[in-house]
């Protein structure tokens, strides 16, 4: 099996990558029961006639079966002799958590991304304002902290408790609860790696205390797990916080797979992620015919993840974005200007501070 996350050279390499991942996935030695008991529904066989990740739009998205399916029909028996994977839950932005699992071979291989990613981490002591617990964020954060070997410091946060129908008036309480604990961290600690989530950097910015406590030692900031502008972006990484190293990425919560914020952005350009692939194959699709819309035209974000761990084909996300070409076709599409719908299979998506 393959042994790390190795971008594409060529249309050829895409093709053996995927085909190398349905015999794992779909066979009876390596695949999870959650698979290979659902081969013989397909109306086709996904070894044989699946030959590029268009393709894939042919399978019927299961994504929303995480919420109920026990969590060890997920593990592909071909982990059997790894140590055992984590379980990972999303943040209830649309409706009840989802679960799927990790390997630890799969986290380190996201640490080695942001590693690559962000050079300017080494040597400065984190922050971290994501949560904990069940959710991936603030977890492999910790690792890639030991991996650099810094100090880590976090804020408890949990998200699905302000997502909760709790009204304005208590998420504001809660977003300043959180943020009084970074401020205790930030003015007795010199903190040089911010991560945090755009609902609360904005906050952060409108507060002159907390906006000099960031400026005074933070060196990166890096942000995630909701929205933001192409204003913000330039406002926060130009004007607010001039001479920081901004990074971020985009990506579904609970896949372990990631798109990666291009750098730096003038002022005209909208904050772009590239897919690490091939381990995520993003289209900008309209939703009706899941076909693509032309570049620069706004769809809605298909995404399929398929790495050892997860197989998750089809996945039509919750967010609308603009297509941009990554050159060649087969590596799929970049997706800029990201903003999440307002209502999504029926149900009101409520993004809170995460």
């Amino acid at each position: 099996m393959s042994s790390g996350i190795t971008a594409p050279e060529s249309e050829r390499d895409v093709r053996e990558y995927l085909s190398e991942m349905l015999r794992w996935h779909f066979g009876e030695e390596t695949g999870s029961r959650f698979w290979v008991g659902h081969r013989d529904a397909l109306p086709f066989d996904p070894v044989t006639d699946i030959r590029t990740f268009d393709d894939l739009r042919r399978f019927p998205s299961r994504v929303n079966e995480l919420r109920d399916v026990r969590v060890e029909d997920l593990v592909p028996r071909g982990l059997a002799d790894e140590p055992r994977p984590y379980v990972v839950e999303s943040g209830g932005t649309t409706g009840r958590p989802k679960r799927a699992i990790l390997s630890r071979i799969q986290i380190e291989r996201l640490v080695d991304m942001y590693c690559d990613y962000v050079p300017e981490a080494a040597g400065h002591t984190m922050l971290s304002l994501f949560p904990t617990g069940p959710h991936l964020a603030g977890n492999w954060q910790r690792r890639w902290a030991r991996r650099l070997r810094v100090l880590y410091l976090q804020v408890d946060i949990d998200p699905r408790w302000v997502k909760s129908g709790i009204g304005a008036e208590l998420q504001e309480r809660y977003a300043a609860h959180v943020l009084a604990q970074a401020r205790d961290v930030l003015s007795t600690q010199h903190v040089g790696h911010l991560l945090v989530t755009p609902p609360l950097l904005r906050r952060i910015a409108r507060s002159d205390e907390l906006r000099e406590l960031v400026r005074a030692t933070v060196r990166v900031i890096t942000w995630g797990g909701a929205r933001m502008t192409r204003e913000e972006l330039y406002e926060y990484s130009q004007l607010v916080f001039p001479g920081v190293a901004f990074a971020a990425t985009y990506a579904s919560s609970i896949t372990g797979t990631r798109a990666l914020l291009r750098r730096p952005a003038g002022f005209d350009d909208l904050p772009t992620f590239d897919p690490v692939a091939p381990e995520l194959f993003v289209r900008v699709v309209d939703p009706s015919t899941r076909a693509p819309v032309p570049y620069g035209a706004c769809g809605q974000v298909l995404m399929h993840t398929i790495t050892r761990d997860m197989f998750l084909p089809n996945n039509l996300e919750r967010d609308l974005a603009v297509r941009v070409s990554r050159g060649e076709d087969w590596r799929g599409d970049s997706v800029a200007d990201v903003v999440p719908l307002s209502e999504f299979e029926g149900g009101r998506v409520v993004e809170g501070i995460y």
